[in-house]
């Protein structure tokens, strides 16, 4: 072999070795260094990791009928990548989903996005019709979604959820925590068209929401918001209605109704987002004469006044210079027919006698100024002056309840002490949580404080059925019981603007039902709240005790 013929099979031997060299170190770099790199690239291109939305808790009345529940839906979902004709695809596809065919298109032509939610909670019958498209790269996966079978009944009570599944408002938002569940986890492999293949590779089940009971009874629900829409047409309130069932010695809620409300399946449905709020608990108002039994409790139970002393009442009392006319100019009367007949210049007197310090003890021991603690969301505190701020004349109209804003919540737990024996109890609307047919936590009746003895609460029991039988609340008597009440009118910062209540209960002697009535700026028909808010309690309570009478037969 020649030298040049020799020198050449050299170059060429290590030409070849040094390309060797390259390709075995490629493999090295891609089998072992970058491994674990591209494995995690090719997984994500043959994998599909889906999240699964656990089965949300029901909510049912003390009964059992269910107020909130799920029914089968579907969510659907899109790889772009898999998407060979995305314009068709949205064409076919916005026939179906609540998204135009230009948005579709613009998600479905990214061709870079992995996995996108098109939309939740479809209804099952279009997202049969999505399936039967058979369009690579969407998928449907069963679901459920959130409906209210007694559609606006108890709407601001239960709220609603978002397109997530978790709640948004009322109890659907405060007790989420029990009612969403644990989301579970599923990752499968797909082929090239994004089908999942075979059994998932792991998979992480979902844990279940817990069901929740309350207490409230749906058919006094229906006999609440009956009475309140009938009187809706007929009074025209600019502001609304909103009434409260309690049962008085345990604080549980029979009832709980506002209007206007709305249709929780569809929330959006609604001239404002205000109302999705509960009035019944976030709203303050002043509540005028009902808050008399408040400082009646405390003048009484501190034996400041008997129920039998006289005074008169001239239709005006003088305070700091300043006269305070009262509506009634009733003569010489007894402090229990100031009660019955809501003289405002009684009242002023027993409050002097009384003094600031006393009555501010007990009206924060009746709750007022502060949360009454409800399951429910968006409780108000209402609104107390200061001590240090109050002047004679602001403590003189406090006494009637002017000057002074109560949540109805607050009104009606304050006024079932004043009548169940002097106990304020904690109100509440959730008696159990259970999990697979178990009671897991439980919501007991329980006793804030006591705020007023049992001979306090028993004269004003008698008084206020006297209020009922001979004074301003004559319209909220119920032929064959005994019903005893105190009636409220406000008038407003704007002259000729009225809140008429009512709190109520029955029987006198033996009290089940606790009731308010608020009616806020009545249109026609009157603005007192003996003549408005006094007929629909009556109604109330008629029909929720031939309810009671007929359960125990």
């Amino acid at each position: 072999m020649t030298k040049s013929l020799k020198l050449r099979t050299f170059f060429l031997f290590v030409f070849f070795l040094i390309l060797f060299s390259i390709l075995i170190g490629r493999l090295v770099w891609i089998q072992v260094v970058n491994a674990e790199k591209l494995s995690l690239a090719v997984e994500r291109q043959t994998t599909a990791d889906i999240i699964i939305r656990p089965q949300r808790g029901n909510i049912y009345d003390v009964n059992g009928n269910i107020l909130a529940c799920n029914v089968p839906a579907a969510d659907v979902y899109a790889s772009p990548k898999y998407i060979k004709d995305p314009e068709k695809a949205s064409e076919e596809l916005s026939k179906y989903l609540s998204i135009s065919k230009e948005a579709l298109f613009k998600v479905l032509s990214k061709k870079d996005l992995e996995w996108t939610v098109l939309e939740r909670f479809v209804p099952m019958e279009k997202a049969l019709s999505i399936k039967k498209l058979n369009i690579p790269g969407i998928y449907v996966e069963d679901t459920s979604m959130r409906n209210y079978p007694n559609g606006s009944m108890l709407s601001q009570v239960l709220g609603f959820t978002g397109v997530d599944g978790y709640g948004l408002y009322g109890l659907e938002y405060s007790l989420d925590r029990y009612l969403s569940g644990v989301p579970g986890r599923e990752i499968s492999l797909v082929d090239r068209e994004g089908h999942k293949v075979g059994i998932p590779s792991k998979y992480y089940k979902p844990k279940e929401g817990e069901d929740v009971v309350l207490t409230v009874d749906s058919v006094i629900q229906a006999y609440t918001e009956r009475a309140i829409k009938k009187a809706y047409e007929k009074y025209k309130p600019e502001d609304g209605i909103t009434a409260i069932v309690m049962n008085p010695k345990t604080g549980e809620i029979l009832a709980m109704a506002n209007l206007p409300d709305f249709d929780p399946n569809d929330p959006q449905k609604v001239p404002s987002q205000e109302y999705w709020a509960n009035p019944a608990v976030s709203s303050i108002y002043e509540p005028g004469s009902v808050f008399k039994v408040i400082t009646a409790a405390a003048a009484l139970d501190s034996a400041v006044v008997t129920p039998e002393e006289q005074f008169f009442d001239p239709g005006y009392y003088e305070v700091s210079g300043k006269k305070i006319r009262s509506w009634t100019v009733l003569g010489n009367i007894t402090f229990s027919q100031a009660i019955e007949k809501s003289s405002d210049t009684v009242f002023i007197q027993v409050a002097e006698r009384l003094g600031l310090d006393t009555f501010y003890k007990y009206i924060q021991a009746f709750g007022f100024g502060a949360p009454t603690g409800i399951e429910l969301p968006g409780e108000a505190s209402g609104m107390i002056l200061p001590k240090d701020k109050v002047y004679p004349v602001d403590f003189a109209t406090m006494s009637f309840g002017q000057g002074i804003a109560v949540t109805p919540i607050q009104m009606i737990t304050a006024f079932s002490a004043v009548i169940n024996g002097g106990d304020l109890m904690y109100p509440h609307i959730v008696k159990y949580i259970k999990s697979e047919g178990k009671i897991v936590k439980e919501f007991k009746p329980q006793v804030v404080r006591q705020v007023i003895s049992k001979e306090t609460s028993d004269t004003l029991r008698y008084i206020l059925e006297k209020t009922v039988t001979e004074g301003t609340g004559q319209l909220a008597q119920v032929p064959g019981y005994r019903v005893g009440g105190k009636t409220g009118t406000t008038e407003n910062y704007q002259k000729g603007k009225y809140t008429a209540s009512f709190a109520g209960f029955a029987p006198v002697e033996n009290p089940k039902i606790a009731v308010l009535v608020i009616v806020k700026n009545p249109t026609q028909g009157g603005h007192m709240g003996g003549e408005v808010a006094a007929p629909i309690a009556q109604e109330i309570l008629k029909d929720t005790l031939t309810y009671y009478e007929a359960v125990r037969k």
